[in-house]
């Protein structure tokens, strides 16, 4: 399970009628996306090097061959963003191998010009990363990066196998680390000490730890009654334009094909995306705690603190604003 704190104030903060309705304004689409999304996640290509038995990558082709979003499409995603002055996280992983293709440096150039206050981060396999692509990346105006440590692709969780293979990985890029969470038998985490980037060296035990992805890979029986939180707060665009409810939802998985919300590639904006589609929808019957449906039911991803005053504050939004 993947706890997340969201205090009440939050909520109270950012909780706006709108989120529950469709938006035909796009001034309004573009103040509420301002006011609520802190994290926007942008695959720029489809390609991803493993078959990691915990990812859907184990059962959907990403190897054979490699498809880019559209420049055009990353451009105009980037420029709506700049057009609201967009300070908060990019982030560009999704379901690929981001650094596995160098074109990465240019769209991050692109993303820095445009929108010089955000955070610009993403996370990696960490087989294509050198000391060198670090640099580039960070002269490319990368602002962090996680480093994923993996073990083979069918391989099980052992403690002993991804110290070693973090302190392989440490020995290669040549930084300075300090461990920053040990719990045996769930994951590790380290600071790797890089002038002008954060750099996280990370594991996790998937069979503790891991989602099922929407349904997709056999991991724990998870029952969901939680409100969830990621509708509201994050934002999704596959490599191929098409906007999904969140990180465990993916365009290219049949079973998931009616859960996509929009496709940029008709013209529209990320705000009407957001603010005027099927997502509406998906915060409305998400906001509860109440037994979910699937792709959710099982999901144990962004699961906030359980307590009377957040079950109460959550009832008496969805009365003032669900009807």
């Amino acid at each position: 399970m993947v706890f997340i704190t969201v205090t009440p104030e939050e909520i109270v903060a950012t909780a706006r009628a709108e989120l529950f309705t469709k938006v035909a304004s796009l001034e309004t689409a573009k103040e509420l996306f301002k006011r609520t999304v802190s994290q926007v996640e942008i695959e720029i290509f489809s390609y991803c090097n493993r078959t990691c038995w915990f990812c859907p990558n184990s059962l959907v082709d990403r190897r054979s061959s490699n498809q880019f979003m559209h420049e055009d499409l990353y451009l105009r995603i980037v420029n709506d963003l700049a057009d609201i002055a967009y300070d908060r996280v990019v982030t560009y992983s999704r379901y690929n191998e981001p650094l596995s293709d160098r074109i990465i440096l240019k769209r991050l150039r692109q993303a820095r010009i445009r929108l010089p206050n955000a955070h610009l981060t993403t996370f990696t396999n960490g087989d294509y990363l050198t000391r060198e692509y670090l640099e580039e990346l960070r002269d490319s105006g990368l602002n962090s990066i996680n480093i994923m440590t993996y073990l083979g692709n069918t391989a099980r969780y052992s403690d002993v196998e991804m110290l070693t293979a973090m302190t392989n990985k440490v020995k290669q890029l040549g930084l300075p680390c300090e461990f920053s969470e040990a719990k045996e038998g769930v994951g590790y985490a380290a600071e790797l000490r890089y002038p002008g980037m954060r750099v996280k060296l990370l594991s996790r035990n998937f069979e503790r730890t891991g989602v099922d992805r929407g349904g997709q890979v056999p991991i724990g029986s998870y029952r969901r009654e939680s409100w969830c939180p990621v509708v509201f707060k994050h934002f999704y665009v596959d490599w191929n334009g098409c906007v999904v409810p969140c990180c465990n939802i993916r365009s290219d998985i049949r079973e998931h094909e009616a859960h996509v919300v929009a496709d940029l590639n008709d013209g529209r904006t990320i705000f009407e995306a957001y603010a005027a589609s099927a997502l509406v929808d998906w915060r409305r019957s998400l906001f509860n705690y109440e037994t979910k449906k699937a792709p959710c039911s099982s999901c144990s991803h962004s699961v906030p603190q359980d307590t009377p005053e957040m079950r109460a504050l959550i009832a008496q939004i969805g009365n003032d604003f669900i009807t």
